[in-house]
């Protein structure tokens, strides 16, 4: 027995749907994984800062000599003082209370070797409306990290 031959394929319309959904879907994973890469950026810039934080306090306490954090407002950079400066992000905004200013747009956290420091309080505002405030204690040099959502 011989089925009747009847050609029937896709019309341009339901090719132009499947075409169109595609698109849809695959805008929505570009914007959901490019919102994930920013985030991790962010995330990284935050841990990087305090660890370098961190870092300086140690090498005062180490090394028994005055460390100092920097943060150049203008050049959107921070680095422990005679190290290599890392770039900050556009998308956080760093406002300090109490911290210590070099020159114009320079700003310090200075660390002593008998364990104290200028002290002071950075707030990094990211985009997304939260914040990561970090205290720095005058008479121990602690270092204290509270990250709020907005």
């Amino acid at each position: 027995m011989m089925w009747p031959c009847k050609s029937r394929g896709f019309t341009l319309i339901e090719l132009l749907v499947v075409l169109v959904l595609i698109g849809i879907f695959s805008s929505l994973v570009f914007v959901s994984v490019s919102s994930g890469i920013f985030r991790s950026r962010e995330k990284r810039f935050v841990q990087s800062f305090t660890q370098s934080l961190f870092r300086a306090r140690a090498a005062s306490l180490g090394r028994g000599r005055v460390v100092r954090f920097l943060i150049n407002g203008e050049e959107r950079k921070f680095c422990i003082e005679g190290r290599r400066c890392q770039d900050i992000p556009k998308s956080i905004q760093i406002e300090g209370k109490g911290i210590g200013k070099l020159e114009p747009n320079v700003y310090a956290v200075t660390f002593y070797p008998d364990g104290s420091s200028s002290g002071g309080e950075i707030d990094l505002k990211k985009e997304d409306g939260s914040t990561d405030q970090i205290e720095i204690d005058k008479i121990l040099g602690l270092i204290h990290i509270e990250h709020t959502s907005s």
